[in-house]
């Protein structure tokens, strides 16, 4: 689906337990933001395909309609259905991406709070 390699497999480069300061929040930070790395890429992905299934599905849908017209003469959707149809996925799929995206990459405002 993605040119994305597959990392679920790999262990952090320091475990939480074995940790050389008395809190422990170094070792913690390093795996939550390698953790996140990894659902952002993962989830990314996702997203990706999810916009080139529709339109890859889009395409086959156009192209059966003129496949259809061209050997049979006949329409099997109207010119209005075709519209309804783009204009639907179009607005879906643009709509699901921006919102794995923002979930993805929040901006300034939406970042957690740094840990003290």
């Amino acid at each position: 689906m993605s040119d994305l390699p597959d990392l679920d497999h790999l262990e952090p480069a320091h475990s939480i337990d074995d940790d050389s300061d008395d809190d422990g929040m170094p070792a913690q930070i390093t795996a939550d933001m390698k953790a996140n790395r990894q659902l952002r890429r993962r989830y990314a992905g996702r997203a990706y395909g999810l916009a080139a299934g529709c339109i890859c599905m889009w395409s086959l849908l156009l192209s059966a309609q003129g496949v259809v017209k061209t050997v049979t003469g006949i329409e099997m959707w109207s010119d209005q259905v075709l519209i309804a149809v783009t204009t639907g996925v179009t607005v879906s799929v643009l709509a699901a991406f921006l919102g794995v995206i923002r979930g993805l990459f929040p901006g300034k405002d939406e970042r957690a709070p740094a840990p003290p």
